[in-house]
Parts: structure tokens; sequence; C-alpha cells
């Protein structure tokens, strides 16, 4: 494949991928059992290659997404300087000019991008432009031991600051000079080095370097410590749109660095979302955060997300609960943006409900568990990819405009208006139970909507306004005009009820064999009444749960463990004495 003359656009969708962990399509890889290819502990390899990722890119399209974005390609250092974790990320970069031997050769990588092409799927390629690994250990500027350095140009150690590590990232002088996390930070004004970052990506008079391959786009890596500048030189030189990742809830901030690149991860919406819909908090914060979209270039080139590698999941956040799961997902798509969506979050990977909204690599970077393409967040998704496709003058390219909030209400409305007139009405509830609200349309007549994520539900406005019955975790996307037919299918939950009277200030809990089950940690019931605790989970499983109960999550009831069918509901009356 010759350099690809494909630039990502503001009508896709992105699957996001952690190479190591989706799948093993090549075990040979894999890399030493026991030393950095450990499955089961996630601060090392699991064995997830390109060649995996080729075999599943027909999956990721069936999904209905048009792009993907993989682990940095390129040969990582094996472990950390103290030794507790494998680079299987692709951030601790030793060698910038050559695949990680971890994921393939470069024949599969070319592989990979060839079928993607095919299927016409785009590939982000991740780009590291602010460090390597850490390999000076401030503030020695030697290595040591001397064969612990990275491959050549970058063996250097002129091409680097040498600096402890960043404290205030508020100061621009510290945040782009200073080490992130202890990895040397690389010097971009040092023009050997720039251009030999520049080189390693695309070097036009060759035709070598990560963009050869194919790829369509590039995520920017830590831009908060790179001088904005060269962003917009590195963009520039591959002709590729870029976008970036800066850790901040300011959209003050955020904003800055699209004067330089073509689009930033929308992190301040996240952090709103999070709060809006995870912390109990009313919409206000995403409202006024969307009034601020005036600060951007181009707010529908931003990429919103739930959840990534660095965020806890979704499911993590929300404590499990999948109807908010659908919500959130449906407002994301709805939203102004390009939507992000976390490998496995179709399968209801949900990491370690012991922890929440915490950078643990060990719990939200899970291996991908299962492939199935009938459950109901993957039909779901389908729909969004389809509606989002079909609709995206409006979806991917529309205004958008606020048409009903109020403070302390769980109810939130905007619409999405296209240049050629047409809109959709966006209508959400996250309260767990129903609500019925009147929304302005900005329509003055009588209009017929149809609901897009339902198209059996049909709606009539009259002057100007709308009432509707919303029911728990309703989303709602009206449209004039229908995008084909869709019927959401009906949740399967599996529902266990504990008769027990606990006592007061007491509580129950659940451990399990299948998640969000685990025998290391209880899942919280819910007190019904005195004697009456309950467990609801909706999970795309088959078969049967295997569990017990235990009072105040420390003592174990008596007797062999509980098996109840998935999908069903079971009562149980434990005892503990």
């Amino acid at each position: 494949m010759a350099y690809s003359i494909e630039n990502m656009e503001n009508t896709d969708t992105v699957y996001m991928v952690m190479t190591d962990r989706f799948f093993d399509g090549d075990p040979t890889n894999n890399g030493t059992p026991g030393a950095e290819y450990q499955p089961g502990n996630l601060h090392f390899y699991q064995g997830g290659d390109w060649a995996g990722l080729r075999r599943k890119l027909p999956y990721i399209k069936a999904l209905g997404f048009s792009a993907v974005w993989m682990s940095p390609p390129q040969d990582n250092e094996l472990y950390s300087r103290t030794g507790d974790e494998a680079g299987y990320h692709g951030y601790y970069t030793r060698d910038f000019n050559s695949p990680n031997p971890h994921f393939g050769t470069a024949e599969e990588l070319q592989a990979l991008l060839c079928e993607a092409e095919r299927l016409g799927i785009k590939m982000i390629l991740d780009v590291q432009l602010n460090h390597t690994a850490d390999y000076l250990a401030y503030p020695s500027q030697q290595y040591d031991p001397p064969e612990y350095r990275p491959a050549p140009p970058f063996d250097n150690p002129s091409w680097y600051h040498n600096t402890p590590n960043i404290w205030n990232f508020a100061d621009p002088q510290e945040a782009q000079n200073y080490s992130l996390g202890g990895l040397d930070d690389l010097a971009q004004e040092n023009p050997a080095c720039w251009q030999a970052l520049l080189d390693a990506y695309w070097k036009p008079e060759t035709g070598a370097g990560w963009f050869s391959y194919g790829f369509s786009a590039s995520r920017l890596d830590a831009v908060v410590e790179i001088p904005p500048e060269y962003l917009e030189r590195f963009e520039k030189h591959t002709g590729k749109h870029s976008f970036g990742e800066a850790f901040t809830g300011s959209a003050e901030e955020n904003a800055t660095f699209q004067q330089y690149i073509w689009g930033m991860l929308d992190y301040p919406l996240y952090f709103q979302l999070h709060n809006a819909l995870c912390r109990g908090e009313d919409w206000g914060g995403v409202s006024r955060l969307l009034q601020k979209d005036g600060l951007y270039r181009d707010p529908c080139c931003l990429f919103t997300f739930l959840d990534n590698h660095d965020r806890a999941r979704f499911l993590t956040n929300c404590a499990d609960n999948v109807s908010l799961l659908h919500l959130a997902l449906a407002l994301l798509y709805a939203l102004r943006g390009i939507p992000v969506v976390y490998y496995g979050t179709e399968q209801h990977m949900a990491g370690d409900f012991r922890f929440t909204e915490q950078m643990l690599n060990d719990t939200n970077r899970e291996m991908m568990p299962a492939f199935s393409s009938e459950n109901r967040t993957a039909a779901l998704l389908r729909r969004l990819n389809g509606i989002r496709r079909d609709l995206a003058a409006i979806f991917a390219q529309g205004t958008q405009r606020e048409m009903y909030f109020r403070p302390g209400d769980s109810v939130y409305a905007f619409r999405r208006d296209a240049v050629d007139g047409r809109y959709s009405l966006c209508i959400f509830n996250k309260s767990a139970a129903a609500q019925t609200r009147t929304v302005f349309t900005g329509e003055p007549g009588r209009v017929e909507y149809v609901d897009l994520l339902d198209t059996r539900q049909h709606y009539v406005s009259d002057g100007g306004e709308l009432t509707l019955f919303l029911p728990a975790y309703a989303a709602i996307l009206l449209s004039p005009e229908a995008a084909g037919e869709y019927v959401p299918a009906l949740p399967e939950k599996t529902r266990i009820v504990i008769h027990y009277d606990t006592g007061f200030g007491n509580r129950l809990t659940i451990r399990g064999d299948t998640a969000p089950l685990r025998w290391d940690f209880g899942q919280r019931c819910e007190n019904k009444n005195a004697d009456t605790w309950v467990f609801e989970t909706e999970r795309p499983k088959d078969g049967e749960l295997q569990f017990k109960v235990l009072l105040n999550d420390a003592v174990w009831e008596r007797g062999e463990d509980h098996r109840a069918a998935v999908g069903r509901e079971t009562h149980i009356f434990p005892s503990f004495w």
C-alpha cells in the first residue's frame, strides 16, 4: 500500500483498540512466558497483535465503525525502569523506526492496513512526539547501564531535556520541558531530534515512515507537554488530520490546541458527562460546557468518548447500569463531535468495580472477552453508527442548540440542525423513574416525528411544543424522516432476590463467578424492605451464575454455592449462623 490519500473526516466514527488486549492472532509473537508475557496479569503482555486485529476487522465493520484507533506500532522497551510493567501499551518507545515484535512484523502491519482499506476502514496512528521510555535517570546525563538506551538515532542524551517530573501542568515551561511520569522528554527544539521524529513518521523523499503503511489520521499523545507550534508542523508534514490529547476539564485550554491541529479529544465534555450520568449531578455542567463551543475552531471535530484506556470504564463508574450505558451511547452519538467507543463496550466490559475514575491500567485494559454481535449493546451501536452515517448532515456536521434544561431536572433536550433544513430533536431522561415533560421543538406548525431509536414510536407536535412520556433512562432521537426500521431488543436481566433481615445498619453483598461478580469483591445489593434485598445485572452471557451472599461483605453465608439461570429471577433464603 502506498501512502494513503484518504483523510479522516468528522463524518467518521471511531473504535478504539488496545492491540495487545484485543485478539491473539499469532501466538508465536507473544514473548517469553512468565516474563513480559503473563496472561491474566494486566501489567504485562496478553498476546493481542496485528494478525488478530486483522482477523477481527470484519467484526468492527459489522458494528458500523468507519475508523479504528490502534495502539502505537513502534518497538517499546520491554519493561518500565522499575520492572513492574511491560511496554504492551506502546508508550515506552525504544525504537521509533521499528515495529513492536510482540505485535508482529512490518509485513503483518501492512497486511492489516491493506485489509482495512479493502473493508473501507480508516486506520488512526497513535503518535508519540513527547517522550521515549525512561532511560536517563535524572539528573544523570549518562545511560546506566550503557546498554539500557533507546535505539539510534535517539540514543543521544543531548536530544532530551533531562529534567525532573512535571509537578505544575499549568506552567507551560514546566509542562513542555519536564518529564512526564519519568519518561525521557524529547527536545523538539533540537533540529536533529525534530527531524528524526518527522522522518520516523513520514519521509516523503523516500516514502518511508509509519504513514507509508496507509494511515489516514493521527492521534497525538500528551499535547500539553509539546510546544504547540510543533503539533502544527507535524500535521502539515504528514498531510493528515491530527487530533490531540490534553487531560483538562477546561474548554478554554482545550480550544487553544485546535488553533494548531484539526481536532481534540473532548476531555471537558467527558468530565461533565461523567458528573451528570455517574455522579448524580444535573445537566448544568453539560449545558454550560456546550455553550462554550464557540471557543473552538470547529466543535464538530472534537472526539467525544465515555471512557478510554486512561479512565475507568463507564460501566464501572455507573455501577453496571446497562440501561444508562445505552442512554450515554445515544447521547454521545447525538452530540456534536466524533464518537469514540472503547473496545469491549459492546461486550459490557466493566473493569474492576472496587475502583472508579482512576488511571488503573490493571482494571480498564482487560482482554477482549468475546465478539458477539447479537447482544443489545452491539445492536444499538450498529443502529447509532447507521443513523450517523445516513444523517451525517445533521449529526456529524449540523449545529446544536439547547431546547430544554432546568436546574435539578433529570431531562435534557437539544436540537441538531443541518444546513439543508433537516433536523433532529434529541431528548434524554437520566432518571430511574419515568418522567413527562413538554419541550420546545423550534417548529411553529404541526409536525409528525418518528423516534430513530424505536421506529414504532411516533409523536406529533403543535405550536412549537411537544409533550412526551419518557421512560426510565430514555433516549429519544426524533426526526420528521425515518432512517430505516429499528426496534430495540428488550433487556434480559438476571435478578436475584435475597430474603434476609440484616438488622439496622447492615448490608448484603454478592460475590460470584460471572461478570460483574467476582469472588474477591462483593457487589452491593439493593435494600427493598426490611427482609428483601435485590441484585440485578444484564450481561451478554448464557448459562448459569454461581454465587454466594455476604453480610457486610465480610461474613459468608453458610452452605453450598447458589446457581441461578441467566435472564431469570431467583429467590434465596441465606443463613449466616
